[in-house]
């Protein structure tokens, strides 16, 4: 199957994908892309200890997920990767990721992010400027915490 859901989330693994996302997309394995997460011991043992039977959570650096998600084992499972920014994803697409379609979910109101789009997604010029490169590549972007949230499209 491989992947079933992509999205931005600054608090990577918590409640709205573990009871939300993950039964909703029948997800075996999350995979959290981000270089910064990895770096970080406590945070990727953290997010680690979530791991269950049925479902596997790694903490990966963008390139290695890459790697990962193209791998003939992953096409086994049904993946979740996530991005803790748009500009790691960004990196992801610059490297070679494909995808049609990005939920974003969560992208909370600190350091000048001051345009709120919804309750949990804030977004400054920069993130603005990520959006419109990713619009531009084809990427489908939708809007909402939990899959039982009105979709709202992000169109520029």
């Amino acid at each position: 199957m491989g992947i079933v859901l992509v999205r931005v989330d600054d608090r990577m693994v918590h409640g709205q994908i573990m009871e939300a996302w993950a039964p909703f997309c029948m997800a075996t394995s999350i995979i959290v892309a981000s270089d910064e997460a990895k770096k970080d011991r406590i945070r990727k043992i953290a997010i680690e200890s979530c791991s269950s039977k049925a479902l596997a959570i790694k903490v990966e650096g963008i390139e290695e997920a890459l790697r990962d998600v193209t791998s003939e084992d992953m096409n086994k499972e049904r993946v979740i990767i996530i991005f803790s920014t748009l500009k790691e994803l960004l990196q992801a697409c610059n490297k070679g990721f494909r995808v049609s379609h990005v939920n974003i979910g969560n992208m909370h109101h600190y350091n000048g992010k001051g345009r709120m789009i919804t309750q949990s997604v804030y977004i400054d010029e920069e993130d603005e400027v990520i959006l419109r490169s990713l619009l531009k590549l084809g990427i489908e972007l939708d809007i909402r915490a939990v899959p039982s949230d009105k979709r709202i499209a992000y169109s520029g």
